[in-house]
Formats: structure tokens, sequence, C-alpha cells
């Protein structure tokens, strides 16, 4: 699918006397699309519970699945897009981080000031097994508005305390971790333009390490630490996009399509396009041009770097 680059701006309010809002029950449990994207006036934390899909973040997207958490600062551009055919439950908490600091750093602006532009610098989208203290917290907010208990309000106030320190840390984190993998990402560079040029040959990881300078092991060790893949699965990920790419402009017969995108064997391309796309080259030729999604977030990450 394309995603409008118009914005939708979704205004909440908060209760009176507090400084979470949360979106909770059956409601949200539905098949999400992304017409175009949409961004709020308060930090908003989203939980998937079940299902899988994308999470587009301005220019970029990151996939989702049950664990997911997504952390979006107020004013940021964002959308959630299923899977096809799956049915995802989310649940939504938006929490107006600004007032909650300025009454609970009065005693010290400079600081306050100072984590909320730790916690708003981009967004950012976690596996909850991968950070266990922040996920706990958020489900602990949660549940504390689904429960609506005696000294609710109190309880969700110093969670939220636990809260920022914990956003702080992984901000910190991030921020590090984002430099270092800019880095990274240009050690392999050089793989990534060879495999969209070349993606049609046959392409040996030996040659990719060869044209990064770097050896093969290294090469291996660094290009999944940056990919979240391997080079044979980024490799199939860019080739079946390319045959959907022809798939568009032609319909293509399966034997020439494979040849076409570097297969050898039809079985092999056949067996990749479904894995990867969910359905077979027919099928997905049948399918309404207007309501296609991305094969694949690692091939948009390709063409970003390489634009």
């Amino acid at each position: 699918m394309t995603v409008k680059k118009v914005e939708e701006f979704r205004y909440y309010e908060m209760p009176v006397g507090r400084y979470d809002l949360a979106l909770l029950g059956d409601s949200w449990i539905t098949t999400y699309r992304t017409g175009e994207q949409h961004f709020h006036n308060f930090y908003e934390i989203g939980y998937c519970y079940f299902g899988e899909g994308v999470v587009f973040l301005g220019d970029k997207s990151e996939p989702y699945r049950a664990g997911t958490i997504s952390l979006i600062p107020s004013n940021f551009p964002h959308g959630v897009h299923s899977k096809e055919g799956s049915v995802c439950r989310w649940e939504w908490l938006y929490l107006d981080f600004a007032g909650f600091v300025e009454r609970s750093y009065q005693w010290d602006e400079y600081q306050g000031m100072k984590i909320l532009e730790q916690i708003t610098q981009f967004p950012i989208i976690i596996e909850s097994e991968d950070y266990p203290s922040l996920s706990g917290v958020v489900r602990a907010i949660l549940e504390e508005n689904r429960g609506q208990k005696e000294f609710n309000r109190e309880a969700v106030c110093g969670y939220m305390f636990v809260l920022l320190q914990e956003l702080v840390r992984l901000n910190e984190r991030m921020s590090e971790n984002h430099k270092k993998q800019s880095l990274h990402v240009e050690k392999i560079r050089p793989a990534l333009v060879y495999i969209e040029t070349h993606f049609h040959e046959n392409i040996k990881v030996k040659t990719l390490a060869g044209e990064c300078n770097i050896s093969e092991p290294y090469f291996r060790k660094l290009f999944r630490n940056c990919m979240k893949v391997s080079p044979l699965e980024y490799i199939n990920t860019v080739r079946i996009q390319k045959a959907c790419d022809f798939l568009q402009k032609k319909d293509y017969q399966v034997h020439e399509l494979a040849w076409k995108v570097g297969y050898t064997s039809v079985s092999t391309f056949e067996r990749n396009f479904k894995k990867i796309v969910g359905d077979s080259p027919k099928q997905w030729r049948l399918k309404s041009s207007t309501n296609r999604e991305f094969v694949s977030y690692q091939t948009k990450v390709l063409r970003g770097w390489l634009e």
C-alpha cells in the first residue's frame, strides 16, 4: 500500500486531574489500515497483544508482532497497518509528560526540561521481551486504568516516575545505537548497492564481503546486526520485491519471472515468494494494485540508504 503524505492531527483531552488517558478493550481488536499517517498532542504508547503488521514512522517503517511496544512522541507522524488478513489487538496510552514533569520537577525545572528533551527525540519500537522493566511499567499503567481501583491516580503517577527513568535510559541507549549503526551500515553499504544492481545474478557472500573490503565472517556478523537478517535472507527479500515490481508491469510466466530475479529453480522461487509475500505469484498478480502492502521493511531500508 502507499501511505499518503497528508497527516491528520488527532487531539485528545486529558481527564481532569490526570496525566494519562488509556484506550482499552475489544474495540481496539481490528484490522488496522493506514490510509494516511496521523499525530497526537500527547506522547503515545501502544502495546500489541496479538497480530502482526507494520508501524509507519514518517518515512520509515518497522514490523510489529505480539509484544511490540511503540513509543511515539507528540506531533510525530505515524500509523499502524496490519498484515493482510491479520486481526490485531492493540491498546493505547496517552501521557501528558509535559504537564507531569512541570508539576513534579518544580524544584528543578532544568532537570525536568532535560528529561523531556531526552524522551522526545525520536520514536522507538521495541519488543517487551527485550525490555521487561519498561514493559512491566506500561502494562501496570494500562491495568490501573482498566481496574480503576482506589488510589488509582496516585498509583499511575508513581508508575509515571518510573516510566520516565526507563525512557531516559532507553533513549540514551538508542541514541548511541543509532550512531553506531549508522557507522556500521556505511561499512556494508557497498554490499547493499551490489545486491540492488546484481540481484539477478548468482551472488556469493564472499563477493559481498570483498565489495566491503572486510572478511566474510565479520561481514556476516555486521550485516545481521545492521539489517536484522542474514545476507541470503536479504538477497531473497530484494529479489522477491523485484519480482513484484515486474509483475506490476507485465503478467510473466513463473519460470520467466524466476529467471529474471536470479533464481535457477522455479520451486525455490515460488517457496520464497510465498514465504515473504504470503501469496503465490499468480495470486499476488490477481489482487488489486490498490490493496498491496509493503513486501518487506528491509527493502524499504535499502532504498532509503541508496537515496
